[in-house]
């Protein structure tokens, strides 16, 4: 999809990959519909139903410099959509989506949003595929039975304040663990990043979900990588099959990364060890693993991580540009979970992304994958989970 960002008379006022048209520089970026997950409030009226604003991904507040998304009734298709005022299907108004839709529920008259809340919409993924399925509840409780009984319902703001305990929309999860450490190396732990200044769960939450990360780390993360550690010249790595028993006699001899016929030669870092930018990066750095609505994203981030740095209540997986897919500020991005909802992300699958980034299509490397690349499993058992409570 083409997205909206700042003011422009020509395109060369743009950056990299952008157009200008109507004024606006517009980029065309991969549109993960899971990092618009969340809370959604009825804020007023569209055509005499509710119309649904987009809500923080902290604690469902409203959203103060983010522009939010929301859903709508569109009279003209007779259907619910999703859309967002800087998203747009095509530059071509004559070739634009009625009511500029990116998801479009069943034909209905129905007033009632929820009706459909179990429902396969028609979604935009640069065409129109049917059958997606979407889920859309109501999250007020009415009483402690609402809050799971880890909590109290607060009747004014028919919300739950829930335990120590427990955490969620309705207290559904238990407490995270303080420090968690990955599945290959238990020396790699990585703890809770706290927030004293939050009265409901005292940690930073992004997503409904907490947020991990190690601090002061240098050089390649092999502690949260499936590959065995490089030899001297950082040119040769020992590679291993996906095979669930790795035995002496099925490991490959160290070589270099230039085989196409192996997706684990494609490295990540070798791609980009020759960015001066991403080599002092990698000199001290935080990693970081936090939700994005539907997938844990492992990242490399500058140092400086903090409650207070970060700030959880405008974080947004797409508009802070988490993956998408189109630049190099995909390279933070490291490892990568299976689609989940789970409260954290012990015992859940995780995977190395290759082959996943555009910026470097015109390389030596076919780039005909699926959004995320090559996901290379890191555990050789499906549902064994890559990080544990320590």
């Amino acid at each position: 999809a083409w997205v909206k960002l700042g003011s422009c008379n020509v395109d060369s006022d743009c950056g990299d990959r952008q157009l200008c048209r109507q004024s606006y520089c517009y980029e065309q970026r991969l549109l993960i519909y899971s990092h618009f997950n969340g809370i959604y409030e009825e804020w007023d009226r569209h055509h005499g139903r509710p119309r649904y604003v987009e809500r923080n991904k902290e604690d469902g507040s409203p959203f103060l410099e983010t522009v939010p998304a929301e859903i709508i009734y569109c009279e003209n298709l007779e259907s619910w959509v999703f859309r967002h005022p800087n998203i747009r299907t095509s530059l071509d108004e004559l070739e634009e989506n009625a009511c500029s839709w990116l998801l479009k529920s069943p034909q209905t008259e129905s007033f009632d949003l929820i009706e459909l809340g179990e429902s396969f919409w028609n979604v935009w993924v640069g065409q129109i595929e049917r059958e997606y399925p979407i889920f859309v509840g109501c999250n007020d409780c009415y009483d402690n039975a609402g809050c799971n009984h880890h909590g109290i319902c607060n009747s004014e703001l028919q919300r739950c304040e829930c335990y120590d305990s427990h955490f969620g929309i309705h207290c559904e999860f238990q407490r995270p663990c303080e420090v968690i450490r990955s599945e290959k190396d238990r020396n790699t732990t990585m703890h809770l990043l706290h927030d004293d200044e939050d009265d409901w769960a005292h940690f930073v939450e992004v997503y409904g979900r907490p947020k991990y990360i190690s601090e002061n780390m240098s050089g390649i993360p092999h502690g949260v990588m499936r590959l065995a550690e490089p030899d001297t010249d950082d040119k040769y790595y020992g590679v291993t099959y996906n095979d669930t028993a790795l035995t002496e006699a099925k490991k490959l001899t160290p070589h270099r990364h230039h085989e196409d016929k192996f997706f684990e030669d494609d490295d990540f870092f070798q791609i980009h060890l020759d960015k001066p930018n991403f080599k002092e990066l990698l000199m001290n750095y935080t990693f970081v693993l936090k939700y994005t609505g539907r997938r844990w994203y492992g990242q490399i981030k500058s140092l400086g991580v903090t409650s207070l740095s970060f700030n959880e209540a405008e974080f947004h997986g797409f508009w802070s540009r988490t993956f998408s897919g189109v630049g190099v500020d995909d390279n933070s991005t490291v490892i990568v979970s299976e689609p989940t909802a789970a409260s954290s992300p012990v015992g859940i699958d995780f995977f190395e992304m290759r082959r996943r980034n555009k910026a470097f299509e015109n390389g030596i490397y076919d780039y005909d994958y699926s959004p995320f690349g090559v996901l290379i499993p890191l555990t050789g058992y499906k549902g064994s989970g890559y990080f544990h409570c320590n």
